[in-house]
């Protein structure tokens, strides 16, 4: 990858917002309210990425300079935003609980533990949905506990048992239309699949959260985390997980040798050095610390730039799943993972999720064609 620089498609203002509070940052505000059109633009753009918290921020304290007209409707939409947080955060005291009383371990990932944990104030950071990490284990017994709950499972799994062993997770939707997610590994695809599971079981840490402890990740597998999230789940990274990243790096808590030994174990390291990069990038962070210097000198080798290029060039579901073959460590499970994709359960054939598999199966087979000494 030497050469590589990163990109960023998002506007410099739009930038800035994320970039509020944040130290070591460049970017500036403009000194006079913007125009009603730039500022609509900008309310829009801050909506849909969810910086609705931070803009309120640089108005609040002056660093935006806004019309009383413009600071009503950026403390209104924030108003919005956090009513559909504690919405969130309601449900999810919801489902720990039903998972607790079944006796199933839970981590809260992403927005809820960002939040509560990383931010100076919780407001700062908002979400659409929540996360929950169990472990392989566990995994079918918690997608019931969830469905006994009234939700509705949204993908199905091809065979029995295939999510417990190989995939990311799964969602659900509740009557009200919120979304659960509940993961067992990070990601999908490959990266997904050399991610050390025993090693996010190792620690955890506390927030409080209406009234009650719950447990997340601790500050080195939430920069983990967020990593992932940043550049293999959308080839545009979005500003949130970015200014996660930059956040807790600049933040003085995290022990990069336990954030090194968490990539080196799932072979995570190109992910966490094009996520820095571009969080360094997008966010115009002038600080170097030691890991914005290793992630600026690594270099990928042709399979790890490969293996990007599947989440990054032309990403989808089937070529993520068919690229997860190959990093399965045993010959038994990818004779388990390649026949549950191939020949699935019927109930999963009837389902919209027919078009998907008709991809995978003839991505399966002319990957499994390709093998070396067939």
């Amino acid at each position: 990858m030497s050469g590589w620089a990163p990109r960023t498609t998002h506007g410099a203002l739009l930038r800035t917002v994320a970039a509020h509070g944040l130290s070591g940052s460049t970017l500036t505000f403009p000194e006079e309210p913007l125009p009603p059109r730039d500022f609509d633009r900008l309310l829009r753009e801050v909506k849909d990425q969810r910086l609705t918290g931070l803009l309120w921020e640089s108005v609040l304290g002056g660093t935006l300079p806004a019309t009383p007209e413009q600071a009503a409707r950026a403390e209104w939409a924030h108003a919005e935003k956090l009513a559909g947080v504690l919405t969130l955060e309601r449900l999810l005291l919801d489902v720990l609980s039903a998972l607790e009383v079944a006796g199933i371990s839970a981590r809260v990932l992403k927005g809820p533990a960002h939040a509560h944990l990383d931010y100076p104030d919780p407001g700062w950071r908002t979400f659409g949905d929540i996360d929950l990490l169990v472990r392989g284990e566990d995994f079918d017994h918690a997608v019931r506990v969830i469905e006994r709950r009234g939700n509705r499972r949204l993908h199905p799994e091809p065979r029995a048992g295939f999510d417990r062993r190989f995939s990311k997770g799964t969602s659900f939707r509740t009557a009200d239309g919120l979304e659960i997610d509940l993961h067992r590994t990070l990601t999908m695809g490959p990266f997904g699949v050399r991610v050390d599971l025993a090693a996010l079981w190792d620690r955890s840490e506390e927030f409080e959260l209406g009234g009650r402890t719950v447990l997340a990740l601790p500050a080195e597998e939430r920069f983990f985390h967020a990593c992932y999230h940043a550049v293999l789940s959308q080839a545009t990274p979005r500003l949130v997980p970015l200014r996660d990243i930059a956040h807790l790096a600049l933040g003085g808590r995290l022990d990069q040798d336990r954030v090194h030994h968490l990539a080196r174990a799932s072979g995570g390291e190109p992910v966490l050095s094009r996520a820095v990069r571009h969080s360094w990038h997008a966010l115009a962070v002038a600080d170097v610390l030691a890991i914005s210097a290793w992630a600026e000198a690594y270099r990928a080798d042709s399979r790890e730039d490969a293996d990007l290029a599947v989440y990054t060039t032309r990403s989808s579901y089937a070529r993520t799943s068919v690229a997860a073959i190959r990093a399965l460590p045993r010959w038994r499970d990818r004779v388990a993972y390649v026949s549950a994709l191939t020949f699935p359960d019927q109930s999963y054939l009837g389902t919209r999720h027919s078009g998907r598999f008709a991809r995978l199966r003839s991505g399966i087979a002319q990957s499994m064609a390709r093998e070396p000494g067939r």
